[in-house]
């Protein structure tokens, strides 16, 4: 196990490096209009893909629990989560692939982050057992996913009209990037949603109670209430655009809020899981 813990921190900075470099060509294939350079850009992101999702493998191992405990885990299960749901929805359309300008280097912001917290292993909480915090943290994995992806969206519909978007010949026009935001804010929705249901039946049996308005549930419950009320202006008042843009980041910045900040900001029965 310990040869798996000396072996996966390496790895680790190896897809770190790895994205660096998928998000410079990506980015600087884009903006001198080299689709060669974007191409090497995809390249590199899925050797560091392959790295990254070896190093968690490890991760597991040498810990004994998934990785989902300290801020190390947390972060890059998330990027690893955004680095992943991105290859899958570009593999057969080439729509989003003019995204990866957005996506790349914001999977390298959390795994930096990740990475510079320090490699430290925590054991897990005698409570952090059984199939349902397994559930419960996958799901919140893929909703943060698709909610990078969501906005990434939205920021292309944004900066669509403006002399950087003019840089990316590939970027969808402005009624699919508003139609695909949508449909992942969907998904953000849904998974959230099923990623508390699933944190209740844990929180039931680990603490005996389904819900205490405990500080990360409440804020959790509020950012699923801004994704609502997103998706339902849409549906019902048509709302589209810049404006639900604006809507959608309000969400987004809960989320993060939400996931990465309140356990620690507040006391919390959650700051044993992101320590």
């Amino acid at each position: 196990m310990q040869q798996a813990l000396a072996v996966e921190t390496p790895a680790h900075i190896v897809a770190l490096v790895l994205y660096a470099l998928a998000a410079g060509l990506t980015m600087f294939g884009a903006i001198m209009r080299r689709p060669t350079l974007e191409r090497a850009g995809r390249a590199a992101a899925l050797a560091g893909l392959l790295v990254h999702s070896a190093a968690l493998v490890l991760r597991w191992y040498g810990t004994g629990h998934g990785p989902f405990l300290t801020h190390y885990e947390v972060l890059s299960s998330n990027a690893w989560t955004v680095m992943a749901l991105f290859a899958l929805v570009s593999w057969k359309r080439s729509e989003p692939r003019a995204l990866a300008a957005f996506i790349y280097p914001a999977a390298l912001l959390v795994l930096g982050i990740g990475v510079y917290t320090g490699s430290e292993v925590e054991m897990l909480p005698p409570t952090f057992t059984g199939v349902w915090l397994g559930l419960h943290v996958c799901f919140y994995f893929v909703a943060f996913a698709a909610a990078v992806i969501s906005l990434s969206h939205s920021a292309g519909l944004v900066i669509h009209d403006t002399a950087f978007g003019a840089r990316l010949p590939k970027l969808p026009d402005s009624a699919t990037l508003d139609r695909e935001s949508y449909r992942f804010a969907g998904l953000t929705f849904a998974f959230w949603g099923v990623g508390m249901l699933t944190g209740a039946i844990w929180a039931h049996y680990s603490w005996g109670r389904f819900w205490g308005w405990d500080p990360v549930e409440t804020w959790s419950l509020v950012t699923w209430f801004v994704y609502g009320i997103y998706l339902h202006s849409r549906r019902f008042y048509g709302l589209k655009g810049k404006r639900a843009a604006l809507l959608l980041l309000l969400g987004f910045l809960l989320a993060v809020g939400s996931l990465f900040f309140t356990s620690f900001l507040t006391t919390s029965l959650h700051s044993a899981y992101f320590t």
